[in-house]
């Protein structure tokens, strides 16, 4: 992108990273107005309540990487107007509705919308920067807004559900800010052209398998962190060190290191470089391990301070090795690959953990978190090998390096 285009409009980046403040808080943005969703449909089970939760999910998965290969055809911004469209629409409208079969329908719509969105908040990154410094920031911004995102919106949401059920999902209505940025300051994004190489001869570029080990990298580290989302309360509960509203305090306080380390992450790559995810993933471990043989509140609010912290800095930086795996126009479906199989993590969460861990233990509770350390060091491991089987170079700028090589060897013989 040129100089001309960076400077298209200052409010590009905050459109785009308005869209992340959305994207990661909207599942479980009406998580606290469940109890009262109950109440209000006295007929469901908790299993069913839950289902307002975690269906927007389950759809978004599928739909974006459906969106992800539309996007290489169509106007970005064009589909992620509709994306937002969709996410006010069916998301305010889930207050609205008098029966629970309608609510669930308006939460599978709603994951529509979502899943639209997901990887295109990403991809626009790569979209509107040109260098890795420029795009670690922003991925490192993206990573704050997301937990910055879960910070406010829950409190807002348990606010306005102490009111009403029906108001936590009027959160939603804030995605009017961002869809008003995208129309008036962002750029249309008309998809790029294939590879000379596939012109003409019907052939399709393939994904990389590099990019489902990335995936799968960014799945099991999701899957460990998720275990303190389901498992601290219990644990809390079981151990004597306090109750939901501790628990709480606990969840919301460890946003606060995600938040500063990924305002930073651009700073930390430059140190660490490839080390960074790897070094993420190990102080991840040990604050699992601290929360594991915590015998005070004080203590396992620490642990949990120490997991905040290298979660804030160990996903983001995934998508920063896409450039030297995949070329630019895969780069959409590469992102929303990692995404969406990141965001499997917390479905298998509990099933991976049940292999190592029985509720027959001795204190089952405390060796899921040791099993997550373990796992998670494990992978810390395996990502530090691999950033040394795949190209220092993006691969545009390999490929341009070799044919110019090409050209003047040419131009030498003749």
């Amino acid at each position: 992108m040129s100089a001309q285009e960076n400077k298209y409009s200052k409010m590009v980046m905050p459109a785009i990273l308005s869209v992340s403040l959305l994207t990661i808080m909207a599942p479980t943005a009406v998580a606290p107005a469940l109890a009262a969703i109950k109440d209000a449909f006295p007929d469901i089970s908790e299993t069913q309540a839950k289902f307002v939760v975690t269906l927007p999910t389950y759809i978004m998965v599928p739909v974006g990487l459906i969106a992800a290969r539309v996007a290489s055809k169509v106007d970005k911004k064009k589909l992620l107007l509709l994306g937002m469209s969709i996410f006010l629409i069916f998301g305010v409208a889930g207050g609205f509705v008098n029966e629970f079969t309608h609510l669930l329908l308006m939460r599978i719509l709603f994951g529509f919308g979502l899943g639209i969105m997901t990887p295109l908040a990403t991809s626009l990154i790569f979209d509107f920067t040109t260098t890795t410094q420029e795009r670690s920031k922003l991925l490192g911004l993206q990573g704050a807004s997301n937990q910055l995102g879960g910070l406010v919106f829950m409190a807002l949401s348990g606010v306005l559900a102490g009111i009403s059920w029906r108001y936590s999902f009027y959160t939603y209505a804030f995605v009017v800010v961002s869809l008003l940025l995208t129309i008036f300051f962002m750029p249309s994004i008309p998809p790029l052209p294939a590879r000379k190489e596939n012109q003409g001869n019907g052939k399709k570029e393939k994904m990389s398998w590099k990019v489902f080990v990335l995936a799968f990298f960014a799945m099991m580290i999701f899957a460990c962190f998720f275990v303190v989302n389901t498992d601290l309360a219990i644990y809390m509960q079981a151990s004597g060190m306090g109750g939901a509203d501790d628990c709480g305090f606990a969840l919301s306080i460890m946003r606060i290191p995600a938040i500063i380390s990924g305002m930073l992450i651009a700073v930390i790559l430059k140190k660490l470089g490839d080390l960074t995810v790897p070094i993420a993933a190990v102080i991840m471990a040990i604050g699992y391990v601290i929360i594991a043989y915590a015998d005070t509140y004080a203590v396992l609010m620490f642990g949990c301070l120490v997991v905040g912290l290298g979660g804030g800095f160990a996903l983001p930086p995934i998508s920063l090795f896409l450039p030297r795996i995949v070329t630019a126009r895969q780069r959409t479906v590469a992102v929303a690959i990692i995404t969406s199989v990141a965001q499997c993590g917390q479905a298998i969460s509990p099933t991976f953990i049940g292999l190592f861990v029985s509720d027959t233990c001795e204190n089952p509770y405390q060796a899921r978190f040791i099993v997550s350390a373990v796992t998670t060091v494990i992978i810390a491991a395996l990502l530090l090998a691999f950033t040394r089987i795949i190209p220092k170079k993006p691969v545009e700028e390999k490929e341009n390096h070799q044919e110019a090589k090409c050209q003047c060897t040419c131009h030498v013989s003749n």
